[in-house]
């Protein structure tokens, strides 16, 4: 698909020539799905519409590059950061010239300069923060502090407090910096595109970080304890890309700005040791109390309620106010892609519109004059809106001149503020122009006769007047120069990990052929309704390649456009574009058994879960494991692919499909727990909470403890599972939403004494705070040692092995470890049979060969020539010879052929392959007469043991099974068969 747009330059001013153009180089990771606005040079109005007529939007600075964040300097002076890696500084309205600091950045995609912060203490100390994409040795985040010497940086005073981890994405950076009311330094990262990186406390990615302001990390951070390297700095998890947060003066609040994925946006109220859901959950959510709801989530749409990219906020709350008292203390919030500003009362959640029309807000501030400033990115500027009751006219934005060709339009616009209504009369060398009582004058088909003359405007309003400064018309007979992209071509397409090559040419009417000097070409990458930059503006060159990238934003509703404008020599331009679109390929990620969970890169979807990915583009599939589902605990067992249980795969070509096998599990071991502070046994209470209320063991509630990796969940009775609500342990979830503990080792004689502590929370250990009372957690458990005499400790409790309700045996092998009581599957920890000697699962290996006789007719097993399973053969000889492989705690049949058992309509059947076939239970049903009988169990169906129901006939097994008790002479029971060691084929004994 070709789509082309020829514009054309007709204004003058000294602007660079993409200032206007900056809409296709944002750092935030979203943009407007609308193509750039055209690149006239020439100082275009902020143009916000306020909602309330008493106040009036104005430009207060413009001329700016790519511009990504501001922030107020303690003496008034507004420092920008420009993505390109420049800090400039706007003093008494002008922007200087000379930049505070020019880094050295890698601004590819949306890295580049982001944040900026000064200290507490700046007019002493002079110091202030910066992050920004830092390219020496690898291409990584950085957090650096300079020392100021007036408008400039003090030479060589940069220190490096973090260098972050190396990018792999060139999207999702965060990048806010600012300080919190208690001194310390706060740090909004992206998780750069890979969502598991907002879960782990392994990385300081997807978090917002607490720092001291030497760059040394806190030791009461709420994760000090138990994360790693930076991201000890973790003050909140589960972000996204906090491009944006604001700190609230006076009260210390912190809203953080969380740009959203599938469908939402979100503002969320900071909190130490928060988990804002990313990548489990977006938006509003239920079910999930380990998780902090978003103050306030806006859906992705059209319109002034909806937005796809919330990347500003302020609080209102300046030194002197200058808005209503209504105004005082609200926060302001802006959408980039819709272009609009909305505020919201921090207490009640109350919000309204309050401004539109808007070019592309990347950030808000509130000024020392108590007006409202907002970052444009759509038109390099910073807007003002004030509060205009009882002032008379002022011109902030004066009429620019403008060069246009014979025939063009020519436009002059004016940014005025005062009290409103504002009336505007424009004039041509003194005269006024019929009509012409806008903001903006547009001359129609400028003659060169108009060549010139000299337009200026009187804005005028109840309380007086005032006449903006002329401005002069050049008309020239040259005509705009012509663009041509010759590559990609009209149908192009692309896959990852490739090259995009770009090719064209340039004429011009008057100068010829236009050399490469004159040409500029950038890469902008679409998705959905928003954009992200690719490459950046390059000039000098007629052909070139980009490499485009196989990490990062993995949904296939994407595409590349490819912009070209060419100059000719007195300043007329003209740009094209060409759309190149990706080969995408369906994929499939299936569970066995059907409707678990699983995880498409690093979301959770309930499976079969099918998407559409681009072909080269690295993705991730996983499982979480165990899970629980119609009342059974599942532990993963292997993926058709053979990758690990979360792994990255490359799209392939063509169509795909992953599977997930899982078997079922134990899901751990059970105990009934003791509180130490009152020697009571934990139970549950009518509302569903735990309190230690039983004298005796036997009144005790079982807990099953069902690993998670390091961690546990506990589950109770039914399918309740525990979760901290208001601090307090509840029976209240389903395992997905449950809390997460760590079991801690308290020590004590020959009994297992341990503390609890929850995943979240400042203090999160257990604790009976109060006998009787529900057991604290979160916020509720104190810190220390596991002691039940200190008051300010949290306490130990006692773990007496149970067996799990409805077994009959022990606890078995389920976390790695052998705890009280376990055993390994039958109880034999044998190599091959499961479960080694130190309760691991053990998985693939082979448990040896065996012929299978049927205790019903004493025949033995054999495969017919449609692949059924029957008791055929009188003699062992002609029995089929089956190999048992091991898949976790159960077993896989191949037969002779190399083919695999399954079980197709409820009969056996040699068909599949390792990764389709059925996983068998094999249960031990006594021995006789010497010989070892057992009876197999399959996966799936109503009644799943192995049985000749009809003698010769397929051995059945699925709905076909029948349930009961191995014993051959009983009619309604499942059977037993004995296996008899053989020769595995092809080896030698």
């Amino acid at each position: 698909m070709q789509s082309q747009v020829r514009r054309s330059v007709r204004a003058w001013s000294p602007m660079p020539l993409f200032a206007a153009f900056a809409v296709c180089s944002l750092v935030v990771g979203c943009s407007t799905s609308s193509a750039p606005s055209t690149p006239e040079l020439e100082v275009v109005r902020a143009g916000a519409v306020i909602q309330d007529a008493n106040f009036a939007d104005s430009v207060f600075v413009n001329g700016l590059q790519g511009p990504t964040t501001m922030t107020f300097a303690p003496d008034g002076r507004l420092f920008v950061s420009e993505k390109n890696g420049s800090l400039r500084i706007v003093e008494n309205g002008q922007l200087l010239p000379t930049p505070f600091v020019a880094l050295t950045v890698d601004d590819d995609n949306e890295r580049g300069l982001m944040g900026i912060a000064f200290d507490p203490n700046f007019p002493h100390n002079h110091y202030l923060y910066v992050y920004y994409t830092a390219d020496d040795g690898t291409i990584h985040n950085r957090l650096s502090r300079f020392t100021a010497n007036g408008n400039v940086a003090v030479p060589g005073s940069e220190l490096v407090l973090a260098d972050f981890p190396t990018l792999d994405a060139a999207n999702h950076n965060g990048g806010a910096v600012h300080f919190g009311l208690d001194g310390k330094l706060y740090v909004s990262v992206g998780e750069n595109a890979v969502s598991s990186n907002s879960q782990s406390l392994n990385t300081p990615l997807g978090k917002l970080l607490r720092f001291n302001p030497d760059g040394t990390i806190p030791t009461d951070n709420p994760f000090y304890a138990t994360a790693t390297g930076l991201a000890k700095a973790t003050w909140a998890l589960g972000l996204r890309n906090p491009f944006t947060f604001a700190v609230q003066p006076g009260t210390g609040t912190l809203f953080i700005n969380d740009v959203g994925e599938g469908g939402w946006e979100e503002i969320n109220r900071g909190q130490a040791g928060a988990n804002y859901g990313w990548p489990f959950t977006e938006g509003y959510f239920t079910n999930r109390p380990e998780l902090t709801q978003p103050f306030f989530a806006y859906p992705h749409g059209t319109g002034t309620a909806a937005g796809n990219c919330i990347a500003g906020g302020a609080f209102y709350n300046p030194p002197t106010s200058a808005f209503p008292g209504a105004y005082y203390g609200q926060y302001f919030f802006a959408d980039y892609t819709n272009n609009w500003i909305r505020r919201i009362d921090p207490n009640s959640g109350a919000n309204s519109l309050f401004a539109t029309d808007i070019a592309g807000p990347v950030d808000l501030d509130v000024g020392p004059d108590g007006a409202l400033y907002y970052l444009a990115r759509g038109s390099g500027q910073v807007g003002r809106i004030a509060y205009t009751a009882s002032l008379p006219p002022s011109i902030a934005q004066q009429p620019a001149n403008a060069l246009v060709s014979v025939g063009y339009p020519a436009t002059f616009t004016v940014s005025a503020s005062g009290e409103p209504p504002l009336t505007y009369q424009w004039q041509r060398g003194g005269v006024n122009i019929a009509g012409a009582t806008s903001p903006s004058y547009v001359l129609n088909s400028a003659q060169l006769a108009d060549s010139g003359a000299r337009f200026r405007v009187v804005v005028t309003n109840g309380l007086g007047s005032t006449t903006s400064a002329e401005a002069v018309l050049t008309v020239t007979s040259n005509k705009p120069p012509v663009a041509t992209i010759v590559t990609p071509g009209a149908s192009a397409t692309y896959t990852a990990a490739t090259n995009l090559t770009f090719s064209g040419s340039a004429s011009d009417q008057e100068d010829g052929s236009l050399p490469p000097s004159a040409m500029t070409w950038s890469i902008v990458f679409h998705h959905d309704t928003h954009t992200h930059p690719a490459m950046p503006d390059t000039t000098g060159i007629a052909s070139g390649s980009w490499l485009i990238p196989n990490v990062g934003e993995s949904s296939s509703n994407v595409w590349y456009r490819v912009w070209l404008t060419v100059r000719d020599s007195i300043g007329l331009t003209h740009t094209t574009y060409r759309d190149v679109y990706p080969v995408t390929v369906p994929i499939t990620v299936h569970t066995v058994p059907f409707g678990l969970q699983v995880l498409m890169d690093g979301q959770p979807f309930t499976a079969p879960h099918n998407t559409v990915g681009v072909v080269g583009v690295i993705r991730s599939v996983g499982v979480d494991s165990p899970q629980y589902a119609n009342g059974k605990f599942w532990a993963f067992s292997s993926w058709s692919d053979g990758g690990a249980q979360s792994h990255t795969f490359t799209t392939p070509g063509s169509s795909a499909t992953f599977t997930a096998t899982f078997v079922e599990t134990s899901g751990g071991s059970c105990y009934q727990i003791q509180s130490e502070r009152t020697d009571k046994w934990l139970t549950v209470n009518t509302a569903g909470k735990v309190v230690a209320g039983s004298t005796t063991q036997a009144g005790g509630q079982i807990f099953q403890l069902v690993p998670t990796g390091t961690r546990y969940k506990l589950k109770g009775s039914g399918s309740a599972f525990l979760a901290v609500v208001s601090n307090q342990l509840t029976m209240s979830a389903n395992f997905s939403s449950a809390e997460s503990f760590t079991q801690l080792p308290c020590g004590y004689g020959g009994r297992t004494r341990v503390g609890f502590q929850a995943s979240s929370g400042s203090a999160p250990h257990w604790k009976e705070a109060t006998p009787g009372e529900p057991i604290q957690s979160g916020d509720g458990g104190n810190g220390g040692a596991c002691n039940a005499a200190d008051g300010g400790a949290w306490e130990g409790f006692y773990l007496e092995p149970v067996a799990c309700p409805g077994s009959s045996t022990g606890p078995v092998c389920g976390n790695g470890t052998v705890e009280g009581s376990e055993q390994c599957d039958d109880g034999n920890t044998s190599s091959g049979d499961g479960c080694n000697a130190t309760c691991t699962i053990e998985a693939g290996s082979s448990a040896g060969c065996f012929r299978i006789q049927s205790e019903r007719t004493d025949n033995w097993l054999t495969v017919d020539g449609t692949g059924k399973v029957a008791a055929l053969s009188t003699t062992q000889t002609g029995g089929e010879v089956f190999e048992l492989v091991t898949s976790g705690t159960q077993y896989k049949l191949r037969g002779a052929s190399g083919a695999y058992l399954a079980v197709v309509a409820n009969q056996l059947t040699v068909n599949a392959t390792l990764g389709t076939a059925e996983p068998f239970t094999r249960h031990a049903c006594g021995v006789y007469g010497g010989r070892n009988r057992y009876g197999f169990e399959s996966s799936t169906g109503t009644a799943r043991n192995w049985k000749e129901v009809t003698p010769g006939a397929p051995i059945q097994s699925g709905s076909g099974g029948n349930g009961g008790v191995c014993n051959a002479t009983d009619g309604g029971s499942w059977e037993a068969f004995y296996l008899e060691p053989a020769t595995c084929p092809g080896a030698k004994r």
